[in-house]
């Protein structure tokens, strides 16, 4: 199947946002969800308001940094269950669909923008596809990575398309979205923050 016109749909911090939705007294406040590895639990997802916390850190750690923070422990299948529907309600719009990581779906529309009147009118569709409290972002453009980065990168409940190849696109932005917090965070103390920097 083309790539020519490829759409990353993307919710970020997905367990955050599930939790909200299903216990609203949530939103605004800090928010850190812990999942059990053995005898320790290590933050999975948390809240912009839960300020310092990071995927991966330990259950002291978030204490020490976010004391008011409302801990919850990890619900996967209810997670699984929200973005389930997530990609039914995309596949309303797209048909083909493909469900990546948690949180993001791939979809095709060339074939489907006619249908709508023209690509713009697809991808507003595909906009409203998600409640406006998952801040859903999308991305288009002519290859997987380079719609995924673009997604990663607009602003929640728009969509940026780009014209530029893989390379072009990726050289001067940051490798926050593409790596774990660990290694991010390696990276962040050698003083590389941008792909370009990490290619040199």
């Amino acid at each position: 199947m083309s790539e020519s016109t490829i759409a990353c749909l993307l919710v970020t911090h997905l367990p955050v946002k599930a939790e909200r939705q299903r216990y609203p007294a949530l939103r605004g406040k800090p928010l850190v969800i812990v999942e059990s590895h053995g005898i320790r639990e290590l933050v999975l997802d948390s809240s912009p308001e839960a300020r310092g916390v990071r995927a991966g850190m330990t259950l002291p750690e978030v204490l020490a940094r976010c004391p008011g923070a409302t801990l919850l422990p990890a619900d996967f299948r209810f997670y699984d269950n929200v973005f389930d529907r997530m990609a039914e309600n995309i596949a309303m719009r797209c048909p083909v669909v493909e469900k990546a990581e948690m949180g993001c779906v791939y979809t095709w529309l060339e074939e489907l923008a006619p249908v709508y009147g023209g690509e713009a009118r697809l991808i507003a569709s595909l906009l409203q596809s998600v409640p406006p409290d998952f801040g859903l972002r999308v991305g288009v453009a002519s290859s997987r990575f380079a719609a995924y980065v673009s997604a990663a990168t607009a602003p929640p409940g728009r969509a940026v398309k780009t014209q530029l190849d893989s390379a072009a696109l990726l050289s001067g932005h940051s490798i926050d979205p593409l790596i774990s917090p660990q290694a991010r965070a390696r990276l962040h103390r050698s003083g590389l923050t941008t792909i370009k920097q990490l290619a040199a």
